[in-house]
């Protein structure tokens, strides 16, 4: 099965496209660095990271020599918010069913679920990142 063009959900999925591409790479393929519940504004707030230059952004960030990305994703109205087990160990899934708003996130012991009404996200940044951190 093909993966689902998570950009779809996105209030206006411009900003990660335009730098990401149409459709921008599955989630897994970025490590989620963090994850920020806000339970007064019913949201969360996934932050993405990945070394990667994106074909759309390459020669701006070739000369600046970023050679990774990073990006949030800010999901609202989050309802059902489920942790099922939560590790130090990567997060090895992390989907978005844009039909549905259903988000999953999941690893070798951790297993977060929910469901949010909106998401939204600004561009995707360019880093130059070192791989010792």
């Amino acid at each position: 099965m093909a993966d689902v063009d998570w950009s779809a959900a996105l209030a206006d999925p411009a900003p990660v496209r335009g730098v990401l591409g149409s459709p921008p790479p599955p989630l897994t393929d970025f490590g989620l660095t963090s994850v920020l519940v806000d339970e007064r504004q019913a949201s969360v707030t996934l932050r993405f990271f990945a070394f990667l230059v994106p074909s759309a952004a390459a020669q701006l960030w070739q000369e600046r020599r970023h050679n990774a990305v990073e990006f949030t994703l800010v999901c609202t109205g989050v309802t059902g918010f489920a942790v099922d087990g939560w590790s130090g160990y990567p997060t090895t899934t992390a989907t978005l069913t844009p039909r549905t708003g259903a988000v999953e996130l999941a690893g070798r012991g951790k297993h977060i679920t929910f469901t949010a009404t909106g998401f939204h996200a600004e561009a995707p940044v360019g880093h130059l990142a070192s791989r010792s951190q």
